[in-house]
């Protein structure tokens, strides 16, 4: 049984390994090959040209792009939808690698929050250091939504398990548990 749940959380990592492999080749790359010397190489004029930053297109304005978008999509625009709604779902399966791997803990939610925020941020950084593209305050909150919305699935596909087999909730195993100490 032990070596059965080391399978599977050896499989679980290299999927995750391919989720964010796939994610940089999307945001950092647009799709394209994955070279990371290129990113060095911006990196390194960035070093060489700190002035270079001030060339970088920035929103700094939360919901400024997000509204922009919904506006364009009222005029029956349907490539802004690709920037909304793809933000938020390049992060869905974040928020369902992070309680996996860690465990369905009950903190899990806060870092399910914590981590996207952080993976998003490092991306928009990288992208402001080497003009890679945009650095925008709205793709934070939507890729942070994305991954808080995967956690929500995770939960209630978890709760649903739970349902459908009959097992009880880790909540009333523990009160459960708690009332029979104090007996």
């Amino acid at each position: 049984m032990r070596q059965k749940k080391f399978t599977h959380k050896i499989l679980w990592i290299a999927t995750l390994m391919i989720y964010l492999y796939l994610l940089t080749k999307l945001i950092l790359f647009k799709g394209g090959p994955v070279d990371f010397e290129i990113v060095r190489g911006q990196f390194m004029a960035f070093l060489h040209q700190p002035d270079l930053i001030h060339m970088r297109t920035v929103n700094l304005t939360p919901f400024q792009e997000i509204s922009r978008d919904w506006n364009s999509l009222s005029l029956h625009r349907p490539g802004t939808a690709i920037h909304l709604v793809g933000n938020v779902l390049a992060f869905i399966p974040l928020g369902v690698f992070i309680p996996l791997l860690m465990g369905n803990k009950w903190l899990s939610g806060a870092n399910v929050f914590l981590l996207s925020l952080l993976l998003s941020l490092s991306y928009e950084v990288t992208q402001l250091l080497t003009g890679m593209g945009i650095f925008d305050v709205d793709d934070l909150l939507l890729n942070t939504l994305g991954g808080l919305i995967g956690y929500i699935i995770f939960t209630m596909v978890i709760g649903m398990k739970q349902l459908l087999v009959g097992g009880e909730s880790r909540v009333a195993k523990k009160n459960y548990n708690s009332k029979e100490s104090h007996v």
